[in-house]
């Protein structure tokens, strides 16, 4: 099955993850996804949004906070 990489819908759109979006973790993130996609060395599943969010949400536990 040949899939387009694809990115993410825009930021009027909602979901669990919606306070990530946007953000540089989930533009980093998304941009390696895609690039694996196109690749071919991955092949989505699931809704590339959740994808991108879970592990934005997953890196945030991980990352130092900032006061910014």
């Amino acid at each position: 099955m040949n899939r387009k990489a694809r990115t993410t819908k825009p930021a009027s759109s909602t979901g669990p993850y919606e306070m990530h979006r946007g953000t540089p973790v989930w533009k980093l993130v998304d941009k390696a996804i895609n690039d694996l996609v196109e690749n071919k060395d991955l092949v989505e599943t699931t809704r590339r949004d959740y994808i991108v969010g879970y592990i934005c949400e997953k890196l945030e536990r991980l990352l130092p906070k900032t006061d910014a």
